[in-house]
């Protein structure tokens, strides 16, 4: 969280405060306390800690209600590695055009300054972003990719009019080939580029993200043994993910997936596999695709080395998913980051007993 979005917050709160009117103690003004309320009760409280509600851990009072950032991360092999990706909350992989995937990002509790590198929306990315309320941070977009968040109204970034929320990366600029891969923005300028574009700066009233979290580190109740998995998205696109010590970690094209500002894999303590209808966009001559994440369907957890099968449902663009097991109750995740793979029901995922 920057020195910059902090002192936005708390401008604000101050503004409102300029013409309250000021309360005094109970006892000074001649009335008693009803509840009998103690001074170590209060306390108690507040210790209480501050809950992420996208990964269930502890955070601070000033993130906690803050809005999250959904950034389009370039997936291409010529992109990677990435920068940034090792402290998003929750990132979703899915098709674009050309067999290529690209990744949401979906950040809450982070500071890194280097993201990227950054690309261009899709229509169903705004789906994503809208469970969340999150402000939304592209380079360009399609057609349709427009015409959601005009739709929508949902708070956006786009380097195409945002010009000094990102900046090209020189030591990329100078090989061919690179340009579309040179993008990137932070943490600090997409706070500076949220105060100055006057977007509300807490998430909105009585929006609640679909995940529970288990108090405690859980294997599901009934579930496999599912300690790696594949992801077949496309050619040279397959994804990953290797189980070992409570997490999930991650390879793209049979190499481990790195974040460029760490050095280390990428890791997750979740991932869900959302079946979702894919088809091509009619008379599109890109070869875009319409991904149904609007709706209900079927997929997969796995976590803490056990798979198990779920439902989903977004009854709305702008509702949160909500996630299910198969039996309609509730679905826990373990404390940590989720990665979401959104594919195709026959899409031919292949959950492994063997790890690495």
């Amino acid at each position: 969280m920057s020195k910059r979005f902090s002192m936005y917050v708390l401008t604000l709160c101050l503004f409102f405060a300029c013409g309250a009117i000021s309360i005094e103690p109970l006892e000074q003004i001649g009335i008693e306390n009803p509840d009998g309320i103690e001074e170590e009760t209060l306390a108690e409280d507040a210790d209480m800690p501050f809950i992420c509600p996208l990964t269930g851990l502890e955070t601070d009072e000033v993130t906690v209600n803050s809005r999250p950032v959904a950034v389009v991360i370039n997936n291409h092999c010529k992109a990677r590695p990435q920068s940034g990706l090792s402290q998003a909350a929750i990132c979703y992989e899915v098709l674009s055009e050309g067999n290529i995937t690209r990744i949401v990002a979906v950040f809450h509790d982070f500071d890194t300054q280097r993201i990227g590198p950054v690309r261009s929306i899709r229509h169903y990315f705004v789906d994503f972003a809208c469970d969340y309320d999150a402000i939304l941070v592209y380079h360009g977009g399609s057609p349709q990719g427009y015409a959601a968040i005009r739709e929508t109204g949902i708070a956006a970034l786009d380097a195409m009019r945002h010009s000094g929320t990102f900046w090209r990366d020189p030591e990329r600029l100078v090989i061919p080939g690179m340009f579309e891969h040179s993008s990137y923005t932070g943490e600090a300028l997409i706070r500076e580029a949220q105060g100055e574009m006057w977007f509300r700066p807490e998430v909105r009233e009585g929006l609640s993200p679909g995940f529970l979290f288990y108090d405690e580190p859980s294997f599901p109740k009934g579930a496999s043994w599912a300690p790696s998995v594949n992801i077949p998205f496309a050619e040279r696109y397959g994804t990953a993910f290797d189980y070992k010590d409570g997490l999930y970690y991650k390879s793209i094209d049979g190499t481990p997936q790195i974040d460029a500002e760490t050095g280390e894999r990428l890791s997750v303590s979740n991932i869900l596999i959302q079946h979702a209808a894919v088809s091509f966009i009619p008379g599109d001559r890109a070869g875009r695709r319409d991904i149904d994440v609007v709706g209900e369907g079927s997929g997969k957890l796995l976590t803490h080395g056990g798979s198990v099968p779920i439902k989903w449902a977004k009854v709305s663009r702008e509702s949160p998913t909500r996630w299910y097991n198969e039996d309609g109750s509730d679905l826990y995740l373990n404390k940590g980051k989720t990665w979401i793979c959104v594919v195709s029901p026959d899409t031919d995922v292949q959950i492994k007993a063997d790890s690495f």
